[in-house]
């Protein structure tokens, strides 16, 4: 029996609204000290440049991207579907004295303008979108002529090797002993949930790129190699991660151009260590 759109976004807006109190907590999810906080700031630096942007954070939970570019001295507009994420980004935000806009919205649908901003990002968000072509080509229609798309995420559903999928197992058992929580305790609710979820059935970021240039997006993928591991227990916990995680640079083409330039098959890497 096919679920409704509607209730899938509530199951979605539930999780969320669950995790605020503690997503922050979580290698890769909130920044644990100064080093890593230093090298979002280089990253973003490297990718926008020294030019103040208008920018949404699409997904922005926590608030942790949208702060970081306000940082900056960005513009930022941070969008969330969970109102209690959003709690805790604006109480953030005040704390540091900083003030993107943050508000309530589903980011697959969202009631902005076109062409009002000069990028838009997301992390961790398009593995949970029921609809990512349709929110990828709303995106787009917020982009200005020149206009980029940012896309950081992680490949963890179809395409992982047996191996990773081990050392996720084993790391799990770790969080089970080590923090008091259990990492299989919403199991079957999720997995029901995510096979609502395209991105989850589908190697990425190759899925990613066959979408942006369906749109007409020049795109470039990086290895996103920000460690979420801080200790040699976290790696033991998270560190299967790392290889996975990537970036991808989706760019409009400015107006006036004669021809879309199809440059999906180049790619990079960022690397900072410790």
């Amino acid at each position: 029996m096919a679920i409704e759109n509607s209730t899938i976004k509530e199951m979605v807006r539930a999780k969320w609204n669950k995790r605020a109190l503690t997503y922050d907590r979580s290698p890769g999810h909130g920044i644990q000290n100064s080093a890593e906080h230093q090298r979002w700031i280089e990253l973003f630096r490297e990718v926008f440049g020294e030019k103040k942007l208008k920018i949404l954070d699409v997904g922005t939970g926590t608030g942790v991207v949208a702060l970081l570019l306000a940082e900056l001295g960005h513009q930022v507009t941070g969008v969330d579907i969970a109102e209690d994420m959003l709690r805790q980004a604006r109480e953030k935000a005040a704390r540091m004295g900083l003030e993107p806009d943050f508000r309530v919205g589903d980011v697959e649908t969202l009631d902005f303008e076109e062409a009002s901003f000069d990028a838009v990002v997301n992390r961790h968000v398009v593995w949970t979108l029921p609809h990512p072509e349709e929110a990828m080509a709303d995106w787009k229609r917020l982009l200005r002529p020149g206009g980029e798309l940012v896309i950081m995420d992680s490949n963890s559903g179809k395409g992982m090797s047996f191996a990773k999928k081990i050392w996720r197992f084993c790391g799990r058992i770790l969080i089970l002993l080590t923090e008091g929580s259990n990492p299989w305790a919403n199991s079957a609710a999720d997995r029901a949930m995510e096979k609502h979820f395209p991105m989850r059935q589908r190697k990425r970021p190759e899925a990613d790129l066959e979408m942006l240039k369906k749109l007409g997006f020049e795109a470039t993928v990086m290895t996103l190699n920000i460690k979420r591991w801080h200790t040699l227990l976290d790696y033991l916990k998270y560190g299967f991660m790392d290889k996975e995680r990537f970036l991808i640079r989706a760019r409009l083409p400015e107006t006036g151009e004669k021809r879309i330039h199809d440059c999906l098959e180049s790619s990079g890497s960022f690397f900072w260590g410790y």
